[in-house]
Parts: C-alpha cells; sequence; structure tokens
C-alpha cells in the first residue's frame, strides 16, 4: 500500500513536471514575432503583445524639426516603458528625411536624445529622398551614421526598401547590420532581417502590423543581446567643454541630490573636476559648482 501511494506521487510529479517543462517550451516558441510599431497601432496591450514577440523595433520620430511632416512619435515613450516592463527586448528607429549633410547630423542628435536609455540598438529608416538630395544621399547616410556612432556603442542598424538600395546605390556596410523591406519576396540587396509584410497581426493589436524574420539569426540576435555597458569618465580637465547629448539635470552634490536646474541636449558646459559619489560612481563637477552625471551615453567631450 505504501509502496503504491509513493509510485503515485512519483508518477504524479512527473507529470507536472512535464507539464511545466511543455509549458514553458510553448510560451519560449510562441515569442517568434518580430514587428515595428508606432503611434499608428495605437495603444498596445504589452502584456499581450509581449507573449508574440522575440522583440520589437519602435519609432522616435518622422523627419526633423523645419520638415513639413515632421512629427515625434505620440507613443514612443509608452510603447518603449511598455516593452521594458513586459520582457520584450527593443530597439528603436528614426525615419528620416534628409536634405543636407547638417540635417543629417542634427537629425541623429536629436533621435538619440529622444530614444529610450533601455532600447538595445538604434536603427536609421532611410527610404524616403527629399528635393535636392540626389547624389548625395550616401553622404547624408554616412553623417548620421557617424554622428551616432560618436554618441553610443550599442548597435547601428539601415533599414530601406530594396528599390531605394539599388536606386541610391546605398553603402551601408558600416553598420552593424541591415534590415530591408520587399514585400514581393526575399531583398536581392545584402540584409540581415527581412520585413516581409505590412499586414501582419500582433496580439494586443488592433490592427495590421509590419512584421520581419531574419536572414542572418546570428547577426540579428546580436542587436539585442550584446548590449556594451555604459561607461563614465574617470579624468577631465579643468575648463574641459562638453556637450550634453541628453536632457539631463544639475544637483547640488555629487550625490545627484538637491536639484539646481537642468540642461537640454547639445547644450555646452564647462567641467572642473571629477568626483565621486558617497557609493562610487563618478560625476562632473562643472565650473557654476553643480554635479552632472558623468555617463558617456549622456554627456561627451567636444
Amino acid at each position: 500500500m505504501k509502496t503504491n501511494q509513493l509510485l503515485k506521487r512519483i508518477f504524479a510529479g512527473s507529470l507536472a513536471l512535464v507539464s511545466a517543462l511543455t509549458v514553458g517550451t510553448t510560451a519560449f516558441a510562441a515569442k517568434t514575432k518580430i514587428a515595428d510599431v508606432s503611434q499608428y497601432q495605437g495603444d498596445i496591450s504589452w502584456s499581450k503583445a509581449s507573449k508574440d514577440l522575440r522583440f520589437a523595433i519602435i519609432r522616435v520620430k518622422h523627419g526633423n524639426p523645419g520638415d513639413s511632416d515632421y512629427r515625434i512619435d505620440t507613443k514612443r515613450n509608452v510603447n518603449a516603458d511598455g516593452a521594458h516592463k513586459y520582457g520584450t527586448p527593443f530597439g528603436q528607429y528614426d525615419y528620416t528625411e534628409f536634405n543636407s549633410t547638417a540635417d543629417a547630423v542634427n537629425d541623429a542628435r536629436q533621435f538619440y536624445a529622444l530614444s529610450n536609455k533601455n532600447a538595445r540598438f538604434y536603427a536609421l529608416d532611410n527610404e524616403h529622398r527629399v528635393s535636392g538630395a540626389k547624389g548625395h544621399e550616401q553622404t547624408y547616410v554616412n553623417a548620421w551614421y557617424n554622428t551616432m556612432r560618436t554618441l553610443t556603442k550599442k548597435p547601428l542598424v539601415y533599414y530601406s526598401y530594396q528599390n531605394f538600395v539599388h536606386v541610391h546605390g546605398i553603402n551601408y556596410s558600416k553598420f552593424n547590420g541591415s534590415w530591408i523591406a520587399n514585400y514581393g519576396g526575399k531583398p536581392n540587396v545584402s540584409t540581415d532581417l527581412w520585413q516581409y509584410t505590412s499586414s501582419g497581426s500582433l496580439s494586443g493589436v488592433g490592427g495590421r502590423v509590419d512584421l520581419s524574420r531574419t536572414v542572418d539569426n546570428s547577426t540579428v540576435t546580436k542587436w539585442y543581446t550584446n548590449t556594451p555597458k555604459d561607461t563614465y569618465f574617470t579624468s577631465i580637465s579643468n575648463g574641459q567643454k562638453l556637450r550634453v547629448t541628453r536632457n539631463i539635470n544639475k544637483y547640488k552634490t555629487a550625490n545627484l541630490t538637491g536639484k539646481t536646474g537642468s540642461l537640454k541636449y547639445n547644450s555646452s558646459v564647462t567641467a572642473k573636476s571629477i568626483a565621486r559619489s558617497t557609493s562610487g560612481t563618478y560625476r562632473i563637477q562643472l565650473t557654476d559648482g553643480s554635479y552632472i552625471t558623468a555617463n558617456q551615453s549622456y554627456v561627451q567631450a567636444q
């Protein structure tokens, strides 16, 4: 009798283990979709979408100040926070409309400043040529890339349509990967991620959504898994000019307490010395006596 009860308990435990493994495998397998989203998807239920998504690519803005159709995506923060809350890795993309090298530089700086700190990678959406860009598209792409590379060590990805790449002869080999759209079949230009439809479905989204699939799985996986760690200034010269790359606050102490003001991205400030918080984190003291972060994701030497 005792032996039978023991066997029953072992059998029941085995069933429970198999069941748990099956559920875990099914949940993992369900996370296969790759979608890019913007305000046009409305209010996304990220608790549901996260069950489908391997990772997401979230729009930050469309164009640059001065463009007639310029707009900051109204859902950029909501979507980034939702994806992060429910454990969905994400990158962010910048829909660009370059008309000069200076425009490309300013576009990159604003995009980075508006991006979310939890983004794993950044994508240049280069699909719209404005009047006057003929023959200069590669120059503008290079300017955007070079500017972003001074701002971040995270992966940079090039996105466009197959035809746009052909027409403008874009060389995107410097980027950490490529994401190419072509709805009629696999792109015939080099790509690591293929956007294959604009009418896909995703749990938590009421309408249609763009979906992509990997071509080079190893490369794409690195975009959102090999995120570099933040680096800090550990020494600095008195009088060193710094550029603020994201909106930050100034404080009375090296522990970043007692807010005294704020600095907008692209602001120029002058450093006095390096300081450390009570926990040992590096800070920068400015010539006005205030303290700011020494995180190089937020400030850079000029």
